[in-house]
C-alpha cells in the first residue's frame, strides 16, 4: 500500500509516523530526497515517551549501525560492531527485542541495476515476519522504493511531502531570526513581504529553502521585497533541474485570440477555487483536457489558464518523460511522483503535454517493462482522481489513443475539442498577433485577412504575420500592410490541407463522444460534459 504522510504540520508528520509504528508495520519505506529532515522527524518520534525505551538506530554503508537516541545513549553516537554490510545489519536487527532502525540508501542493495537481489530480499521478508510481534520497526529511507513483488505485502510505502505552508513559515522565521543576528544583514520584512516570501519558497525542500534564502541575503545584503523575484528565479531553476517540470510564465488572457467559449470555461474554473464557492459547496474543477490539432493554441491556453486562475503553471512533458510510445525511461516513475508532489504543494496548475503519448504504453507494459509503465500511469490517474487542489490541463493531438477510463469524469472536469478557428476567431487572432508586435490592428483589413486564411490554425496565422513583418523590414523598413500579410498567407499550405482526413476523423470523434467545443457555446452534440 502506498500513500503520502499527512502534511498539516511538522507535528502532523511526527504523529503520523508514531501511528504507523504503533500499528506494528514492520517495514516502512519512506520516499524522500530530504534525509536530514526525515532524521529530525524520526528523532522527534523517538523522544515520545512510549518510544524512548526502544532506542533510535541509524545505518549507512559507510558508518554501519549507530545508536543515536534512546535509553542509555550518551552525548556521542554509539557504533554497533559487525553491522557494516547490508546482510549483517538485518541479522543484528533480527536478534533485537525493541528498536527503531533507520536504514539509509538501502534500496540499491535490494534491487541492484533494477533486478531483485534474491538473498537479501528473502532475508528482509523473513525479518518482517520475525519482528511483527516485537517492538521493532525498520524504516528504509531513500529517494524511491522500487516495486518488488516478493515483499510488497510486507512493506508500507509512504512519501514524505515537501514542506507545506506552515512548515515553510517556521523555516523562514528561523532563518530570519538567524540573519537578524548579523549586523551586516538588513531585514525589511513586513507581513505582506513575509507572505510573499512564503509563497515563493513553497515547492522547495528544506535545504533548498535555506540555500535560497542565504543566496538572497548575500545578493541583496539582506532580505526584503527585492528577494522575492530572486527566490522565484531560483525556484524555477530547482524545478527545471528536477528533470520533468518546467515553471512557465503566465500569459494575459487577451493573448488568446478567439475561442471565447474556452476562455469562459477557464473563468468558470477559476470561480470554483474561490473560498466563497467552496463554502457554498461547489467542488473545484479537476481540470481540462484539450484535444485538437497542433498549432491551435493548446499550449498557449495553459499559460492563459495560469493568468486567469492566478496559479503557477508547472508543465510536465509527459510524452518525453515516459518515452515515445509510453515506455518508462530511467527514473521516469520517480520524476513523475516528485512532480505531483511539487504541484500539490504549490496548489498550482499541472500541465500534461502530449498526454496520449505518456499513457500510450499501458497495454504493452507487462511485456516491455514488467508493468512499470502501467504502475506509473495508475499512480498518476489515481492522483488525478483523488486530489482537490491542483488544476490539471492536459493536451492531446490524437485522443483516439486514449482509453475511456483515462479521461473519464473525475480525472478531467472537461474534455474540450479545439477545432480550427472560425472566420471571426481568425480575425481576432490576427488582431492579437498584430498588437503583440506593436502594430495597430485597425490599420489592417482584418476581414480580408480572416477570409484569406481559411483552414489556418493560430500558429499558421502567427507565422504569416511574422513573415509579413520581415518582408516589410527588408523592403526599406516600411510599414507593414494588409497586402504583405495576405501574400504570406497565400505562401503557406496549412495543416488542414495536409492532414485533411485526420482532421475529419478527429471531428467525428468529438461529435460521437460529446466533448465541449472550444469555439461554440455548446458541445458538439448539445451537451457540456464528456460521457462514456
Amino acid at each position: 500500500m502506498h500513500r503520502s504522510l499527512d502534511t498539516t504540520t511538522v507535528d502532523g508528520l511526527v504523529r503520523e509516523l508514531d501511528i504507523l509504528i504503533r500499528a506494528r508495520y514492520p517495514l516502512i519505506a519512506v520516499n524522500t530526497f530530504e534525509e536530514v529532515r526525515f532524521r529530525r522527524l524520526i528523532t522527534a518520534v523517538a523522544q515520545i515517551e512510549r518510544h524512548r525505551p526502544k532506542g533510535l538506530f541509524l545505518w549507512s554503508r559507510t558508518q554501519g549501525l549507530r545508536q543515536v537516541a534512546g535509553s542509555g545513549t550518551g552525548p556521542t553516537d554509539r557504533p554497533v560492531p559487525d553491522t557494516d554490510d547490508p546482510l549483517s545489519v538485518l541479522e543484528h536487527i533480527a536478534q533485537a527485542d525493541r528498536g527503531l532502525y533507520v536504514l539509509c540508501d538501502y534500496v540499491p542493495y535490494l534491487a541492484p541495476f533494477g533486478q531483485e537481489e534474491p538473498l537479501l530480499v528473502r532475508r528482509l521478508r523473513e525479518l518482517a515476519w520475525a519482528i511483527k510481534t516485537k517492538a521493532v520497526t525498520v524504516l528504509l529511507v531513500g529517494a524511491g522504493f522500487p516495486e518488488i513483488p516478493t515483499i510488497e505485502k510486507e512493506v508500507k510505502v509512504v512519501d514524505l511531502p515537501l514542506p507545506d505552508e506552515r512548515e515553510v513559515t517556521k523555516l523562514l522565521d528561523l532563518e530570519l531570526d538567524r540573519l537578524a543576528e548579523n549586523p551586516d544583514v538588513r531585514l525589511t520584512v513586513d507581513i505582506r513581504v513575509r507572505e510573499q516570501l512564503v509563497q515563493a519558497l513553497l515547492g522547495l525542500t528544506e535545504s533548498e529553502i535555506e540555500n535560497t534564502l542565504a543566496k538572497a541575503a548575500i545578493t541583496h545584503r539582506g532580505i526584503g521585497p527585492g528577494a522575492v523575484p530572486l527566490i522565484l528565479d531560483e525556484k524555477r531553476d530547482v524545478i527545471r533541474q528536477s528533470g520533468s517540470l518546467t515553471y512557465s510564465h503566465p500569459e494575459p488572457a487577451d493573448h488568446l485570440g478567439g475561442y471565447a467559449n474556452l476562455r469562459r470555461l477557464l473563468q468558470e474554473a477559476a470561480v470554483t477555487f474561490t473560498p466563497a464557492a467552496r463554502a457554498f459547496g461547489v467542488e473545484p474543477m479537476k481540470g481540462i483536457l484539450l484535444v485538437g490539432l497542433p498549432g491551435t493554441g493548446k499550449d498557449l491556453t495553459k499559460k492563459i489558464a495560469s493568468s486567469i486562475l492566478g496559479r503557477p503553471l508547472l508543465d510536465l512533458d509527459f510524452g518525453s518523460v515516459m518515452g515515445e510510445g509510453g515506455g518508462v525511461i530511467g527514473s521516469a516513475a520517480m520524476s513523475i511522483k516528485r512532480a505531483l508532489g511539487i504541484a500539490t504543494t504549490l496548489k498550482g496548475i499541472l500541465g500534461l503535454s502530449e498526454f496520449e503519448k505518456g499513457v500510450g504504453g499501458l497495454q504493452s507494459s507487462a511485456q516491455s517493462d514488467a508493468g512499470e509503465t502501467a504502475r506509473t500511469i495508475a499512480h498518476l490517474l489515481n492522483w488525478m482522481q483523488e486530489q482537490q487542489d491542483v488544476f490539471v490541463m492536459g493536451t492531446a493531438n490524437d485522443v483516439r489513443q486514449l482509453a475511456p477510463e483515462q479521461i473519464r469524469q473525475g480525472r478531467f472536469g472537461q474534455v474540450v475539442f479545439v477545432d480550427l478557428p472560425t472566420v471571426e476567431d481568425r480575425a481576432d487572432i490576427f488582431r492579437v498577433h498584430l498588437q503583440k508586435r506593436d502594430r495597430d490592428p485597425e490599420a489592417f483589413d482584418l476581414e480580408e485577412l480572416a477570409a484569406a486564411s481559411e483552414g489556418f490554425a493560430g500558429a499558421e496565422i502567427e507565422a504569416a504575420v511574422k513573415g509579413a513583418l520581415l518582408d516589410a523590414f527588408m523592403d526599406g523598413a516600411r510599414e507593414m500592410t494588409t497586402d504583405d500579410v495576405v501574400r504570406r498567407v497565400r505562401s503557406i499550405r496549412p495543416t488542414s490541407e495536409v492532414k485533411r482526413e485526420e482532421i475529419e476523423e478527429l471531428r467525428r470523434w468529438a461529435r460521437e463522444h460529446l466533448t465541449v467545443d472550444a469555439v461554440h457555446a455548446e458541445a458538439t452534440s448539445g451537451q457540456r460534459l464528456i460521457e462514456f
